[in-house]
């Protein structure tokens, strides 16, 4: 206990305020993409249910940090924690896209609706899990033993996650667009996990590079699930959207061709120094094609 209120008044120093202020500001860094996975996964609920979601899928995302900070040099040395993570945010990513390409549902008895609230608590808990490790061993870092340090860190995080992922539900509720701009976060994240832990297995276990084998499997799989469970589009209703918002379309077409001409080489060099952000793209690109496919192969049944 006294070295605890030791650790606090160290707080007030030049020194340890400048940590602190570095362990706020990563988790203001960090823990934005949580807060945009928790919007996600509470964006369907109303009212009280959506509080619900956030506030009892925040205290298990805590006591989950809490376990991972006692265990985070142990977890360390496991060959393969952060690929395990990153599989498991690829399979919230394929959940949302799942929910973001099904059709809209008029109404939900109550039976749904408490499906609905413990799903959105077990996707937070199983996408903060994988989320979480980078934060921890981050702040872990950046707090340098100092347990006052890491518990004020800690209660910010909390604070600013039960905030902003309420204030983003409410966005992506009224605006839905905008629900795929979280999902392509949530994505990044996940490549960037995978590539890490690819690389992570490669140097200490495997030797040699499984990337190109682990991308294959990925892709087939996301092939078969797109397959079976994503209905293909409805043309009228694409067409009728193009329509409704050709200006807009138009204003974004014109911003990217200006923005490729004046910084094309630019933007270019920086993809090849970021893999995580090609391999992203690359995602993207690849669930395109299969959206294309899917309403080509209806045209051709008909």
């Amino acid at each position: 206990m006294e070295q605890f209120i030791s650790q606090f008044y160290n707080l007030f120093t030049a020194q340890w305020a400048m940590a602190l202020l570095n362990i706020i500001l990563i988790d203001i860094v960090m823990s934005g993409d949580n807060a945009i996975l928790i919007g996600m996964a509470t964006r369907k609920l109303q009212g009280k249910e959506r509080k619900q979601a956030i506030f009892f899928g925040i205290a298990l995302a805590t006591v989950l940090r809490i376990i991972l900070a006692f265990f985070a040099v142990f977890l360390l040395s496991l060959v393969g924690v952060k690929f395990a993570g990153g599989l498991l945010l690829m399979y919230v990513v394929w959940k949302f896209y799942r929910e973001l390409r099904a059709p809209a549902h008029e109404e939900h008895h109550i039976d749904a609706k408490k499906a609905g609230l413990m799903a959105a608590i077990w996707t937070i808990l199983i996408a903060d899990f994988s989320m979480s490790l980078d934060n921890v061993l981050a702040v872990a870092g950046a707090a340098h033993e100092n347990i006052a340090a890491l518990g004020i860190g800690l209660v910010f995080s909390i604070v600013l996650m039960a905030f902003a992922s309420n204030l983003i539900a409410k966005y992506l509720d009224c605006y839905p667009q905008i629900q795929w701009v979280g999902l392509f976060v949530i994505l990044f994240v996940a490549v960037e996990m995978i590539l890490s832990g690819t690389h992570e297995i490669d140097t200490k276990f495997l030797h040699f590079n499984i990337l190109p084998f682990v991308l294959f499997i990925l892709g087939g799989l996301f092939v078969v699930l797109h397959t079976k469970y994503i209905r293909p589009a409805d043309e009228k209703k694409l067409a009728l959207y193009l329509q409704n918002h050709t200006l807009t379309i138009l204003s974004f077409g014109i911003l990217f061709l200006f923005v490729v001409l004046f910084f094309g080489d630019s933007i270019a060099v920086y993809i090849r120094s970021h893999t995580s952000i090609f391999y992203s793209i690359i995602f993207i690109l690849f669930f395109s094609l299969l959206e294309v496919a899917s309403l080509a192969r209806v045209r051709k049944g008909k």
